[in-house]
């Protein structure tokens, strides 16, 4: 995992606002409010903007996104490096195939009910077990994460207990995280992470730093906490865990010569 950190793009000291990534999070209905804003939370600190469309007109899903004043409402599609897609859609009319025009995409959540094995070319797919099966029609063992990231060449982050990262040629094991980490809204957490990161770096590399920041900010609380934490909580951490993880290589840039 040290050596996929490393890989992490730094933002360069002489960069301009956008340039380090700008995330279109298109998620939630009238029957979820929440999944988006746990999103957005997520991926706030780590891409220069973050725009939202609610994939189904909702006063209650905009309410709360709203509160995040990093967050920018649209109602037309903007230029963006990485679109996500699919978090508490549930019924919402609003198909992926609207997304076209973005190379890169992450989907998670009710977006993975919308897709098929041949529409997942060059995207990151963040399904947890049952997801997995019902794509694939298979268990998520390592061996089948590995085959099918191949197979649909796409990168898949299989979240459980283990993460098994894989796109098709490499396979990563992330064993940290805790029982904790079950709370409603941490996936959320993790996929606007993930989306933020593969704005400026691939998605490999996004997959596997995301999974491994977002356990280990995890753990971190937890060490604190034991499970008394949630996924407000979880999003608030990230940056310590981030710099954690990433504490040596930050140094090392921030004291480079001009």
């Amino acid at each position: 995992m040290k050596g996929v950190l490393k890989q992490l793009k730094v933002p360069d000291r002489h960069s301009r606002k956008g340039e380090n990534g700008k995330l279109l999070i298109v998620a939630g209905s009238r029957k979820y409010h929440g999944a988006p804003a746990f999103c957005a939370l997520g991926a706030r600190r780590f891409c220069d903007l973050v725009y939202f469309m609610c994939a189904e007109k909702s006063e209650g899903t905009l309410s709360q996104v709203r509160q995040i004043r990093e967050t920018i409402v649209v109602d037309e599609l903007p230029e963006a490096d990485t679109v996500l897609y699919g978090p508490g859609i549930a019924d919402a009319k609003f198909p992926i195939s609207r997304l076209k025009k973005y190379p890169k995409k992450v989907i998670d959540g009710d977006g993975l009910k919308r897709v098929s094995k041949k529409g997942l070319e060059g995207t990151i797919i963040t399904p947890h077990e049952g997801e997995f099966r019902r794509l694939f029609g298979v268990p998520s063992t390592p061996s089948n994460v590995q085959e099918f990231a191949k197979e649909c060449n796409c990168t898949i982050l299989k979240k459980g207990p283990t993460d098994y990262i894989s796109d098709g040629e490499r396979l990563l094991k992330n064993k940290n995280g805790n029982a904790g980490m079950t709370k409603g809204g941490t996936g959320d957490v993790l996929s606007g992470l993930t989306a933020a990161l593969f704005c400026t770096n691939s998605a490999f590399v996004a997959a596997a730093s995301a999974a491994y920041i977002t356990t280990l900010a995890g753990d971190m609380l937890f060490k604190e906490n034991s499970y008394a934490y949630c996924a407000s909580d979880l999003a608030e951490a990230l940056p310590k865990a981030y710099k954690r993880a990433m504490g040596r290589t930050i140094m090392e840039f921030a004291n480079s010569p001009l």
